[in-house]
């Protein structure tokens, strides 16, 4: 351990060692058995890791398995040597044992398309918030909320309201209760970056919920979830105060998943910051994905001209071919194909570009418009519309 926190100070810096070394001690999905180095065999030095955690993913209520590569870097002065993609080969191994249905990392933009990752989903970015745009409390009156501090103890109380607001039609990322342990823990000053949680009150009960990430000299606002849209200001002078005490650093609300509540805070921003990062995902078995899935696409066809459907959509990555079978409206199964020929099937498209078809990222007509390779019959396309809508998500937190 101390070898591995010496490295994640010389590759990430000082300000993230104390919210990775509780990552190693008290995250219940870490696992020795999941982590991979490379050392100088005289000095013990750690010259290049990856770590894999396993996490789950849902959609629509569906749940299923996923492992995310976390705390990767290199020795500036080993890279370009092929140490991540030796580390990558071990890792897609052990990964395979865990049995996921996606590959996630938050990782450096296209460096690991080279590993058959694509960008499937948004992450982090946000509105900076300005002081004077926010009102202040009218003379002689009082918040309209107050904010309780959560701690492990009543960290199932966040949980219990958070997953009550979440939203369907779009991937969210689970959040369990022994989380705790490591999301919420103490900090040496004011310079490391660390997590803070909170419930919103207003007489008596638990009115909303949000926390706060101090990183990069910013104070992010996340997870943002409300009863009542008008307690946002409350929630923003709240920040606000936070970020003062915090030697004035700037602060940020990355896009709520309720529309009220991010209208609000566009409407207070009045400006926008693009992405700070992205979801890069991997799907090992496009088989496992659509099956995990199979739910969806009869929900999907509901009250729709298909509702009654009984046919085969075949469709190719160029490689690989599929057919998904529909019996009155209902899916039956997915089942690969051995015909090669591209122009046999109804729906031709590359991998990267059905990565975001089935995340949600990209719907057929937009990759269409930029993807030559992305070719559909035209008696087809209104299926595929339907099966696989745009869900626009933004997947937080990324830790």
């Amino acid at each position: 351990m101390p070898a591995l926190l010496e490295h994640f100070r010389v590759i990430h810096g000082l300000n993230v060692v104390e919210m990775l070394r509780v990552l190693l001690e008290h995250n219940h999905r870490f696992s020795w058995e999941d982590s991979f180095v490379i050392a100088d065999p005289n000095s013990g030095e750690i010259v290049s890791c990856v770590i894999l955690l396993q996490n789950t993913w849902s959609l629509d209520g569906i749940e299923f398995p996923s492992v995310e590569m976390e705390a990767v870097g290199t020795l500036e002065s080993h890279r370009y040597k092929g140490h991540i993609r030796m580390l990558n080969d071990e890792y897609e191994k052990r990964a395979a044992q865990h049995h996921p249905v996606i590959l996630a990392i938050a990782g450096i933009p296209n460096f690991y398309r080279e590993f058959g990752y694509d960008y499937a989903a948004a992450l982090g970015g946000g509105f900076p918030i300005t002081p004077g745009f926010v009102p202040k409390v009218p003379e002689g009156e009082k918040e309209p909320v107050t904010f309780r501090t959560v701690t492990t103890r009543n960290f199932k109380e966040f949980l219990r309201y958070r997953e009550g607001k979440l939203p369907w039609r779009t991937w969210t990322r689970k959040m369990q209760p022994e989380d705790a342990r490591y999301l919420i823990f103490d900090t040496p000053s004011p310079e490391h970056e660390a997590t803070f949680f909170y419930l919103v009150r207003k007489g008596g009960r638990t009115v909303g919920v949000f926390f706060l990430a101090r990183w990069e000299n910013r104070l992010d606002v996340l997870e943002l979830y409300l009863d009542d849209c008008s307690h946002v200001d409350a929630v923003l002078r709240f920040a606000l105060e936070r970020a003062h005490e915090w030697n004035e650093i700037s602060v940020r609300v990355t896009p709520p998943n309720q529309a009220q509540v991010r209208e609000w805070v566009c409407a207070r921003a009045q400006t926008w910051v693009p992405f700070r990062y992205a979801w890069y995902i991997k799907i090992p078995s496009i088989p496992r994905f659509i099956e995990t899935l199979s739910p969806l696409f009869s929900d999907r066809l509901r009250d729709t001209e298909f509702q009654t459907f009984t046919g085969d959509l075949t469709f190719t990555t160029y490689k690989e071919g599929y057919t998904l079978s529909f019996e009155n409206g209902v899916f039956k199964g997915v089942t690969e194909r051995s015909e090669r020929n591209p122009r046999e099937y109804k729906l031709r498209i590359p991998t990267g570009p059905l990565t975001r078809l089935l995340m949600g990222y990209e719907t057929l007509d937009e990759l269409m418009n930029h993807e030559p390779d992305v070719q559909c019959a035209a008696t087809w396309r209104p299926l595929v519309r339907l099966l696989f809508p745009k869900l626009g998500a933004t997947v937080d937190p990324y830790y």
